[in-house]
């Protein structure tokens, strides 16, 4: 009996490697639903507003055509398999507060399980080279695992992607897990599974592989959960990195110091360098009055230059249940729901200059460069998708032309098809039902919102092509409540930076992670090496 209780604990920790396949018959199903839409009547609006109402259909139609009649989910399937190594394994975890509500008769409301057990499945990637740090690669909603995928050779091997800065050599092992009820894996029954749970999968999951510490990466969401996994496993998750992080104002009660800061920052215009505390002057407007009504007016979801993303998030997660009828059943209505998240209009007209700096050095220099550079205007173009025949994504631009590049990134059909598909294949409901508690679990006034962070934050921040500047919150509000140390600004517009521009991201990765570990700010002692994949004989 002994034997066999032993053998069924190495099945349940041993990391098996995984491919995607889906049944035919589900592909077919997906076909027949796809035959059978009906897509709505729509109001004519001009160019410039048609997205206001919501996804066009000028530019679902053509996808709907496309999905049907060229997009090869199996080429795809094929790619992510023989580009990404794909595993799962079985993380069980013990669980403090009420099972409130699970899926299974056993185990009433209000009873206490001891444990969950879930299989969580991950992209895991090695580097050859001997100073790689492990790296968590948190992904975003409504993202998944292939986010990363733009990303991971350059990321573990630093001559894929050349370099002349600082941290050029630094390579890392890289770890991007599905979050539980995303891609495949498994989604929890509890209804009080949220941010708090993800992360202590994804820390499991990185001591199932040997990696004792590790430093994290994520943007929008993915970063909610590097933030919960700095908070509840500091001595494990060293630094995080982020781009384009939102944060709260300082509040005096809460963060006097961050609170004053700001304040002296306002009245000097953050043109003193030694009383700029890291603000820029672009950041701080001089009547505070107009200011407040200007940002109010920003946060307004009916601003056409509100950020749709954080908009369209919080809605989704209000009623998850309700939404859910009709995206499981509807592969197009899931995809209108991505394309309203993903789409972007004219670009900002005033790019910021990229350029490596800490948050204390002189703004003054950093203002009188961005103006240079916005004497001339850009043209104001709408982004829109490329047209159906357009098979691959553009190549990622050079590091040499990352200073002076403000394009912004087209997605062609097959990307946003293959984005859908990883929704609809496990159906949205599980990560509808997971969004709804990141909210709760996030709320601003919340404890894990509040709690001051000593994990070293490094910040990459790019243009957002269908956001007002006002939209985005100074990058020093979040001294509040994180240490940052590192900042970097780009010209590049991107919104999911991994996947919009990838060879940028990796850089600033290595950059600020190489720079912590050569200051020491952050220490992985030699023995943190990764072990092996068991596979299952």
């Amino acid at each position: 009996m002994g034997e066999l209780l032993k053998d069924g604990e190495n099945q349940l920790d041993a990391v098996l490697p995984y491919s995607m396949h889906v049944s035919s018959r589900y592909l077919e199903l997906t076909k027949r639903k796809l035959q059978s839409t009906r897509l709505p009547r729509e109001l004519e609006l001009p160019e410039d507003r048609r997205w206001q109402q919501g996804t066009p259909k000028a530019v679902l139609e053509p996808l709907l055509d496309y999905w049907l009649e060229q997009y090869d989910w199996r080429k795809q399937e094929s790619h992510f398999n023989s580009s990404l190594p794909q595993f799962r394994t079985t993380i069980k975890l013990p669980l403090d507060t009420p099972a409130t509500t699970t899926s299974s008769d056993d185990n009433k409301s209000g009873e206490t399980a001891a444990s969950q057990s879930l299989r969580i499945h991950f992209v895991h990637k090695r580097s050859k080279h001997e100073n790689a740090i492990p790296l968590l690669f948190c992904h975003n909603w409504p993202s998944s695992f292939i986010e990363v995928s733009k990303c991971i050779d350059a990321l573990t091997d630093p001559h894929s992607l050349a370099d002349s800065g600082a941290g050029t050599q630094q390579a890392f092992h890289v770890v991007a897990p599905s979050i539980p009820g995303f891609g495949f894996s498994d989604a929890s029954p509890r209804e009080d599974f949220g941010m708090r749970d993800t992360a202590g999968y994804f820390h499991g999951l990185m001591e199932r592989l040997g990696y004792k510490q590790y430093v994290a990466h994520g943007t929008g969401w993915g970063f909610h959960i590097c933030r919960a996994l700095a908070l509840a496993h500091p001595q494990s998750c060293l630094a995080v990195h982020t781009a384009n992080p939102s944060f709260e104002k300082p509040a005096l009660k809460r963060s006097p110091v961050a609170y004053f800061k700001h304040c002296i920052a306002r009245l000097t215009k953050a043109r003193i360098p030694f009383l700029s505390f890291g603000y820029v002057p672009s950041e701080l407007k001089t009547n505070s009055t107009s200011s407040a009504q200007e940002h109010d007016a920003a946060q307004d979801p009916l601003n056409p230059y509100t950020s749709l993303g954080p908009t369209l998030s919080s809605l989704y997660s209000h009623r998850p249940q309700t939404l859910s009828f009709s995206l499981c059943d509807s592969p197009v209505g899931l995809l209108a729901a991505l394309l309203d998240v993903i789409h972007t209009r004219a670009p900002s007209t005033t790019p910021l200059h990229s350029r490596s700096r800490s948050p204390f050095l002189s703004p003054v220099e950093l203002e009188m460069e961005e103006a240079r550079r916005s004497r001339g205007s850009l043209p104001t173009d709408i982004r829109t998708l490329p047209t159906v025949h357009e098979e691959e994504p553009e190549p990622p631009p050079s590091p040499q032309s990352i200073d002076v590049d403000n394009r912004t990134y087209t997605w062609t059909p097959t990307e946003v098809l293959t984005w859908t598909m990883l929704q609809w294949l496990p159906g949205p409901e599980a990560s509808l039902r997971w969004l709804r508690r990141a909210h709760l679990d996030t709320l601003p006034s919340g404890p894990s919102s509040t709690a001051y962070m000593s994990v070293p934050l490094a910040i990459s921040t790019f243009r957002n092509g269908n956001t007002s500047p006002l939209s985005t919150t100074p990058l020093m509000w979040g001294s509040a409540v994180w240490n940052i140390t590192w900042v970097k600004r780009h010209v590049r517009a991107a919104h999911l930076p991994a996947w919009e521009a990838p060879d940028v991201l990796v850089l600033d990765m290595r950059e600020c992670f190489g720079t912590l570990l050569a200051q020491g700010a952050i220490t992985l002692p030699h023995a943190n090496l990764p072990v092996r994949e068991r596979v299952q004989t």
